[in-house]
């Protein structure tokens, strides 16, 4: 009989320890969902559409919790490739980079999704004429 009182406990134990993994995964999985993405590919308007030097990209929203304006930086996972995690609303993304003309666009972010913005920079003429 010990040796199955002892077999009950292991199985309690191991039932407790998977139900607790599962409950865990969960939870950070749902904090996941409060968030989205947000990609911005850029590469230059030239013939082989090479990544640009030197580049700026900012995600700014107006409500952030509804409190104030608040700015936030892309940062660079891969020439070419700026990423965000953001909280879900409605962002003006800027984009800065030296010889180019500067851009900017309205996307929205949503929770648990990735939202892309593919863009070539082109030329400023304002900025290669000095």
């Amino acid at each position: 009989m010990t040796n199955f009182r002892s077999f009950e406990y292991w199985g309690a134990f191991v039932f407790a320890f998977i139900l607790l993994t599962i409950v865990c995964m969960g939870a950070q999985r749902g904090g996941s969902d409060k968030t989205g993405n947000l990609v911005v590919l850029v590469t230059l308007d030239d013939v082989y559409r090479t990544p640009p030097k030197d580049i700026y990209i900012e995600a700014h929203s107006f409500n952030v919790n509804w409190v104030s304006e608040k700015s936030f930086p892309l940062k660079m996972t891969e020439p070419a490739r700026y990423e965000a995690v953001l909280t879900p609303g409605v962002y003006d993304v800027f984009v800065s980079a030296p010889s180019s003309t500067p851009r900017c666009r309205r996307v929205l972010i949503t929770p648990g999704h990735t939202g892309y913005w593919n863009l070539m920079l082109e030329h400023d003429d304002v900025y290669l004429a000095h």
